[in-house]
């Protein structure tokens, strides 16, 4: 990097071209967003990112967010942990990390079309819980606190549909669209509970469909109290 004094927008721009080598439409798609125009405002210091945003692009360059925001500082992420290096041959930490997409849970819409709407917003998430909940809902409301809370990000595993009485499925509900769930099998129902105790719990037959309601099983939460 540089030791001159550089500009974020300068700084941005460095990221994109010398480390990823990418181009302004694929780094913008990298960062989830359409809009090309945002990333030239962003070199062209026209406009400057949000928070978000940043932490997508110090993550993909692999450098700190300190020197992405202030010039100052360790450039290198992985210079910067390298007294936690576990070893010579670990991969380089930017690979670590994976974009999940987030949705909307009242617009996702039910098993066999989810995800129906288009993503309210993404976020970087290591690897091994890309692999675990490669598609993400926004938690809505609070039937699953104390320990789930509103505004959480819940990565899902569609491919986990059994039920295991006692672990948190999203589940589609008519009248709630997709929401957090403790389920629970019984041999004449199946029964999906909030952790509120102020909310009520809601009782299926198991004469009908066993798996039109689930969307998958909660692989990983992401959420600030």
């Amino acid at each position: 990097m540089e030791k001159e004094k550089t500009t974020l927008g300068e700084r941005i721009r460095q990221v994109r071209e010398e480390l990823l080598k990418l181009n302004q439409a694929d780094f913008a798609k990298k960062i989830g967003f359409s809009r090309l125009a945002t990333i030239s405002d962003y070199e062209t210091d026209k406009r400057s990112p949000d928070i978000a945003a940043l932490r997508k692009i110090a993550l993909l360059g692999n450098v700190t967010l300190d020197w992405l925001l202030t010039g100052q500082g360790t450039a290198s992420l992985s210079e910067a942990r390298a007294p936690f290096a576990l070893s010579e041959d670990r991969p380089p930490y930017r690979r670590d990390f994976a974009e999940v997409k987030v949705y909307d849970p009242v617009t996702a819409g039910p098993p066999s079309v989810f995800p129906a709407s288009e993503p309210i917003d993404a976020i970087m998430v290591p690897e091994r819980d890309y692999e675990a909940g490669r598609i993400a809902i926004r938690v809505n409301g609070d039937g699953m606190r104390p320990g789930i809370v509103d505004g959480a990000v819940a990565g899902i595993d569609t491919g986990f549909k059994q039920i295991v009485s006692g672990r948190i499925y999203a589940v589609w509900l008519n009248f709630e669209g997709v929401t957090l769930k403790r389920v629970f099998a019984h041999p004449d129902r199946i029964v999906l509970k909030p952790d509120n105790p102020s909310f009520p719990e809601v009782a299926l037959l198991t004469a009908g469909p066993k798996e039109d309601f689930l969307i998958g099983r909660l692989a990983w939460l992401y959420q600030r109290y």
